[in-house]
């Protein structure tokens, strides 16, 4: 069975909102918007800061140019870009030989003197010699007379005077060992002795020489002929 409704009672009073309603609302409300704002503000901070660190990391252009401070009274100076710097500088250039890599030129070279005849040498010499082959020994005069010269050069003449012949010949210089030393080679030109032979000349006190000779005579036999020459002019 439904109960009947009452009317309403025109004399009641009004219902008022519980107090404390509308205040936790707006202060809810503001809540929101202050943590939109500080989300904002972050995710901003957040984005300038990675756009920084970025650009420390990758560092400068290398085709800009640096700035240069400004000083007062100082001339503004530029920076050139790396791709204007020539690759090479003079000393770098003359360290490799010179421009484009060319060698450098090897310092003249000095040639060594040429070795000639000591003068201690120089002069006529004169003496008696004593030959020694297989069958018998002979003793004759030798003269030698030497002037200036060098290394492979004719400095001189040789006369033996034989019982049986004269030879004469030349002499030519073909080693020196220090100042008191020397060889000869000899051409016999004139007279029955062996064409070709070898003298040694060793200095000695006194204005002397040893006269020392060897060769091959034609019969295969070797001949030897030593002296002792003084100097006579």
């Amino acid at each position: 069975m439904t109960r009947p409704q009452s009317p309403p009672d025109p004399y009641a009073r009004p219902q008022r909102p519980v107090p404390g309603d509308s205040h936790r609302s707006a202060l809810v409300v503001a809540l929101i918007g202050a943590a939109a704002t500080i989300v904002a503000a972050l995710i901003g901070l957040f984005v300038q800061l990675s756009g920084d660190t970025e650009q420390r990391a990758s560092g400068p252009s290398l085709g800009a140019a640096s700035p240069a401070p400004s000083t007062p009274g100082a001339p503004a100076t530029s920076v050139a870009p790396l791709s204007s710097v020539p690759p090479t500088t003079p000393a770098a250039s003359q360290a490799a030989g010179g421009p484009a890599g060319t060698p450098a030129a090897a310092p003249p070279s000095t040639a060594p003197a040429p070795v000639g005849l000591p003068e201690q040498f120089l002069g006529r010499w004169q003496g008696y010699a004593e030959e020694v082959d297989a069958t018998r020994t002979d003793h004759y005069r030798v003269t030698v007379e030497l002037g200036q010269g060098t290394l492979r050069d004719q400095v001189g003449s040789v006369h033996y005077a034989m019982e049986s012949s004269d030879c004469y010949g030349t002499v030519t210089l073909t080693a020196v060992a220090g100042t008191d030393q020397v060889t000869l080679g000899e051409s016999i030109q004139s007279g029955d002795c062996v064409t070709n032979g070898r003298i040694i000349l060793t200095l000695r006190p006194g204005d002397t020489v040893d006269f020392a000779y060897e060769t091959i005579k034609r019969d295969g036999t070797r001949q030897s002929v030593k002296a002792g020459l003084e100097r006579v002019a």
